[in-house]
C-alpha cells in the first residue's frame, strides 16, 4: 500500500488563509509579498496547482530509463502562471510537469486584482518556508505547499467521487496515481462498512 499523503481540510485551509490575511493587514512592508503568498495558496488549494506551475521552475531532471538502465538527463523549464493562462472559469496550463498541458478550475476568489499580480514574483523556497511557518501557528501542524494540492484532490474526490475528473484536473497520466486520494478518508470508509454489515 502506498503511503498516504498529508492533507488539510477545507476548514484548515480557511484558517490558514485567514491567518495569512491577518498578517497581510498588519504588515506595511511585506503587504504585497504576503498578498502574493495568499494568491499562491488559493491556486494550490482551490485549483490543485503545483508550486512550480505557479511560480515557475528551471532545472535539470535525472531519471533512470527502466528499459535500458541508462541515466537520462533533461533540462526542464516550467513557465510561471501568467494572466493570459487564466480564463473565466478555468486555468489552462501549458508545458507543466512532464511537459503536459492541462486544464483546471479557476478559484472563485481569484479576482481581477489577483490576476493583475500574475506572474507572481516570489521564490519557491520563500513561499515554502512561509507556508511551513504559518501552518504551525494557524492549524497546529507543519505542512508543505504541496499539502495544499493534496487537500484540493481529497476535497474534490470526497465531494464528487469522480476519480477520472480528478485525474484530469491533477494532470496525472495514470489513474493509480490519482486513486491514492480515494483512500485518504478512512473514517468515511469505515462508516460505509458499518452501514453494509
Amino acid at each position: 500500500m502506498a503511503k498516504l499523503p498529508t492533507i488539510i481540510s477545507q476548514e484548515e485551509f480557511e484558517k490558514l488563509f485567514s491567518y495569512a490575511g491577518e498578517l497581510e493587514k498588519k504588515s506595511k512592508k511585506r503587504k504585497q509579498r504576503i498578498r502574493s503568498y495568499r494568491i499562491a495558496m488559493l491556486l494550490g488549494f482551490e485549483a490543485g496547482l503545483r508550486i512550480s506551475e505557479i511560480v515557475g521552475y528551471k532545472g535539470i531532471s535525472k531519471r533512470k530509463n527502466k528499459a535500458t538502465g541508462e541515466i537520462v538527463i533533461k533540462d526542464i523549464e516550467i513557465m510561471p502562471l501568467s494572466k493570459d493562462m487564466v480564463e473565466t472559469s478555468c486555468i489552462r496550463l501549458r508545458n507543466a510537469k512532464g511537459r503536459k498541458d492541462r486544464v483546471t478550475a479557476r478559484p472563485k476568489r481569484l479576482n481581477v486584482n489577483a490576476l493583475n499580480m500574475l506572474p507572481l514574483k516570489i521564490k519557491r523556497r520563500v513561499l515554502q518556508s512561509f507556508i511551513s511557518k504559518i501552518s504551525t501557528v494557524a492549524i497546529g501542524k507543519k505542512i508543505h505547499f504541496h499539502t495544499l494540492r493534496h487537500g484540493f484532490a481529497t476535497h474534490y474526490y470526497n465531494k464528487t467521487k469522480d476519480i477520472l475528473g480528478l485525474q484530469q484536473l491533477m494532470g496525472h497520466s495514470r489513474t493509480d496515481t490519482t486513486s491514492i486520494y480515494s483512500h485518504i478518508n478512512p473514517v468515511e470508509t469505515v462508516e460505509r462498512v458499518r452501514d453494509v454489515f
